[in-house]
């Protein structure tokens, strides 16, 4: 593995944590009881964030906050 894929997957690692820790955190009622990890309502929310960073605030590209990995988009 390179460096640069070892970047990416850390990107893709920190990127899934954070938007895991915001949907447990938002709600202050939900316990790691009641939600078991779900990647895909990780990949749900990612989705609307990429969107929201990429094509309406325009701070960064699609590749920036989530890199695709040996050029196939996640």
């Amino acid at each position: 593995m390179t460096i640069d894929e070892q970047m990416k997957i850390n990107q893709h690692d920190f990127v899934d944590s954070e938007i895991w820790d915001l949907i447990r955190n938002l709600h202050p009622n939900l316990t790691d009881f009641d939600l078991q990890y779900d990647g895909n309502i990780v990949n749900q929310v990612r989705t609307v964030l990429s969107n929201f960073y990429v094509n309406v605030l325009k701070v960064c590209t699609e590749e920036d906050f989530y890199p695709y990995i040996n050029g196939i988009k996640n």
